[in-house]
């Protein structure tokens, strides 16, 4: 009986939380979700980098023992389904079209290479 009730009691942390990212300083990230976590591993497809900025919320899951966070919240885009949107805090943008041409800041090359509206 002492056992079913330990058990009922014990708190299982999620596999799979929100967090918030709260500090990235020389690769070492930290964020917020059901505590503090520090030293939180970065997974992005192969051959993307990038500088999480502190306040973005993220999807964080235990990967050994040690929290990995896999995602971050995407923020609403005017993107079409199957296309691409690369944006930076600065706001610097490209963006892949189903037409196959691309925006780079607003300048639009089409799948040619001629630049649209010229």
């Amino acid at each position: 009986m002492w056992i079913s009730r330990k058990l009922i009691s014990k708190e299982d942390t999620p596999a799979i939380q929100s967090g918030m990212s709260t500090l990235n300083h020389n690769g070492q990230v930290e964020a917020v979700s059901t505590g503090a976590e520090r030293d939180i591993r970065i997974y992005s497809p192969y051959g993307y980098s990038f500088s999480l900025p502190s306040g973005v919320e993220m999807l964080l899951s235990n990967s050994s023992g040690q929290q990995a966070a896999i995602g971050t919240l995407m923020q609403n885009t005017d993107t079409e389904p199957g296309e691409i949107k690369i944006t930076a805090a600065s706001g610097a943008c490209i963006r892949l079209k189903n037409n196959g041409s691309v925006v780079i800041n607003g300048m639009e090359i089409d799948k040619d290479g001629v630049i649209v509206g010229e």
